[in-house]
């Protein structure tokens, strides 16, 4: 396993890095819960994980020796992946996750700490979803083939379909074979992975923003990069003025949103909204089941017929 999945497992004590240090790189996400069975994700399958590696999960392997977290563990460990200033990664903590060297993203649960209906912190953390990271060259090639290098795409998928791997190798091709200029907004840090002046992932030739507010790197690569493409992960409807101004800009811009299908996307409004900004000429839908495994994909004039 590479050596930044080594160190944030180190973290939780020998028992478990003992078990996993030896594990080939197919592993998705890592499920840490206080006093529950430690369980590992590959290919969207649950296994458990043992003091001698880990194996397909089922209730009757509960009753054996599968390795548990207690809440000091915990407790501990998230100090130490939040170097030990928790407060630097506040905001990001209010939102549920904190992004960690090599683009991780750690998904926290625990007890909402408020004030005046606004969100404090969040402690007694209860569970930990350590989402792996990585780089998969060549798996957007299919997609690019399909829809060229003509407008705007919108990808879409359920949580850990490869929409973020799919944006990063879009980037990297675009930018380097294409020769387009490439603005890469990196909100969380999980497209490059950017530490210390470096990129743990290539993205080729792109300018990026990372830790940008999405609509501050938004206007300010429009207004001083003259990019072809903006790619970003993860819109929302909040994100619809960003979205108008590449528009008017004259930007292409590639992005993901969760969502599974197509019936579904023309359900939502705020999904729709994004379509009719004019941003996007071709939706695609990612399979779920292997990372950036394509489904579908339409042409927006397609799309526009099944909500208007």
């Amino acid at each position: 396993m590479e050596s930044t999945v080594l160190s944030i497992i180190k973290c939780f004590g020998s028992e478990l890095f003992n078990s996993l240090k030896d594990t080939d790189n197919d592993i998705n996400e890592i499920r840490i819960r206080k006093d529950r069975p430690v369980l590992v994700y590959k290919s969207n399958k649950p296994y458990i994980v043992t003091k001698q590696g880990f194996e397909q999960f089922s209730l009757d392997k509960i009753k054996g020796e599968y390795i548990k977290i207690n809440a000091s563990q915990i407790k501990n460990a998230f100090a130490e992946l939040c170097a030990y200033s928790v407060y630097r990664f506040q905001s990001d903590i209010n939102n549920g996750f904190i992004t960690v060297n090599g683009g991780h993203r750690i998904g926290v649960c625990g007890t909402y700490i408020g004030e005046n209906g606004i969100m404090r912190s969040v402690r007694d953390i209860t569970s930990l979803n350590i989402r792996i990271a990585r780089e998969y060259k060549e798996c957007s090639r299919k997609l690019i083939d399909i829809t060229g290098c003509n407008g705007g795409i919108l990808i879409c998928g359920v949580p850990s379909s490869g929409k973020t791997t799919m944006l990063r190798d879009i980037s990297r091709i675009f930018s380097t074979e294409k020769m387009l200029k490439v603005s890469v907004v990196d909100e969380r840090g999980e497209l490059s992975a950017f530490s210390r002046f470096e990129n743990s992932f290539d993205l080729g030739f792109c300018d990026i923003y990372c830790g940008y507010p999405k609509q501050k790197a938004i206007l300010s690569a429009v207004r001083t990069m003259s990019p072809d493409f903006i790619v970003c992960d993860e819109l929302t409807g909040q994100d619809l003025d960003s979205v108008y101004l590449t528009v008017n800009y004259g930007v292409k811009m590639i992005a993901s949103v969760h969502c599974d299908c197509i019936e579904n996307a023309v359900k939502n409004d705020s999904l729709v909204r994004l379509l009719k900004t004019g941003a996007f000429t071709s939706i695609v839908f990612l399979n779920g089941s292997v990372p950036g495994k394509i489904e579908n994909v339409y042409n927006i004039g397609e799309v526009q017929k099944l909500y208007e």
